[in-house]
């Protein structure tokens, strides 16, 4: 499984999509890298990191419905940490509807909404794009 990095194109915004996730802000997040995998010229899988300064939103993961339960999600979201760890990022934070627990055997643990960094609070994600509702977590990186 090669993990490549990706331009958010309509194949990927379509996934998102399929897996019910948010697309409005792509194009204009100046700090969005998105990372995926393909086969066969099919993009099975995604994951994203907006960065700011020493934290990032881990955001944008999905994968095609016939490719889980292969452990690509686990998968993407180890490479984007290891991308964010080499990037001197201290802390992922992240905002899910439905994929808590997937997270939680990953590290990531409940956070309050109100102690998350002033960067974290202005970005589209947490501000509009995703209800209040939502799980926020987090995870410190190792050095």
């Amino acid at each position: 499984m090669r993990i490549e990095p990706l331009s958010p194109n309509a194949e990927l915004r379509a996934l998102l999509e399929r897996c019910g996730l948010p697309v409005a802000d792509l194009a204009a997040s100046a700090s969005l890298q998105c990372y995926g995998v393909q086969r066969d010229g099919r993009l099975l899988g995604v994951v994203a990191l907006e960065s700011y300064d020493a934290v990032a939103l881990l955001r944008s993961l999905a994968v095609a419905a016939e490719a889980r339960g292969l452990g690509l999600g686990q998968a993407l979201v180890r490479f984007a940490e290891r991308e964010a760890a080499a990037r001197h990022i201290g802390r992922l934070y992240l905002l899910t509807n439905t994929a808590a627990l997937f997270f939680a055997k990953l590290g990531y643990q409940a956070t309050a909404r109100e102690t998350a960094p002033p960067a974290i609070r202005m970005s589209a994600q947490f501000s509009g794009l995703c209800p209040a509702s939502a799980s926020f977590l987090s995870k410190r990186l190792e050095d």
